[in-house]
């Protein structure tokens, strides 16, 4: 079981360093940032809520390979759905399933979106049921540049709680990703 743990853990870390490069690409170079709280401030402010997430009907597309991608996905995953006719019945999220050891070129995640019953869909996509699970959940508003350290307090605060990771970390989507990011940070936990 430890080395699952390990494995979510390490998927995460490198979510967060990727999630970060990708915010770097993505975006314009921002403004500059009023001056930082003091590190003891900004860890104690920071309190995810542990919530039961429903399950959801998604449609996916599996992906291998640089989080750097995401961009790409989800327009290709967007642009099918357009193209069928299928409104997406919530915003677009990712999961993460591999550890980082297995290097860049290797990591294996998904991006999707809700979708009603009843869609039908071709080869890449997928019809994927996600059950209802506990999750401790934090909603990142700001630049995707700093995303990586939310992930960061979120993987702490899950440890230092008596949590222990059970399943994918997810990333919903959710605001204007150019001018008001605003990611939902879901990880799959269990006392």
């Amino acid at each position: 079981m430890r080395s699952t743990h390990s494995g979510v853990l390490a998927a995460v870390a490198a979510l967060a360093f990727s999630a970060t490069a990708f915010g770097q690409q993505a975006q314009a170079p921002a403004a500059p940032a009023p001056a930082p709280a003091p590190p003891a401030a900004a860890k104690d402010a920071f309190v995810p809520d542990v919530v039961k997430v429903p399950g959801l009907h998604v449609v996916t597309l599996a992906m291998k390979g640089s989080y750097l991608q995401h961009p790409e996905a989800l327009q290709r995953l967007g642009g099918y759905l357009a193209g069928k006719g299928i409104a997406p019945a919530g915003p677009p999220f990712g999961r993460y399933f591999s550890d980082p050891s297995v290097g860049e070129a290797n990591l294996v995640w998904e991006v999707g979106f809700p979708v009603a019953e009843g869609v039908k869909v071709d080869d890449p996509y997928m019809i994927q049921d996600l059950p209802e699970t506990l999750a401790a959940v934090y909603v990142h508003k700001g630049p995707m540049e700093e995303i990586g350290k939310s992930w960061e307090h979120l993987v702490q605060w899950v440890m230092s709680s008596g949590y222990q990771p059970v399943g994918p970390a997810m990333q919903v989507f959710k605001g204007d990703l150019t001018s008001a990011p605003e990611m939902e940070l879901r990880f799959p936990i269990s006392r």
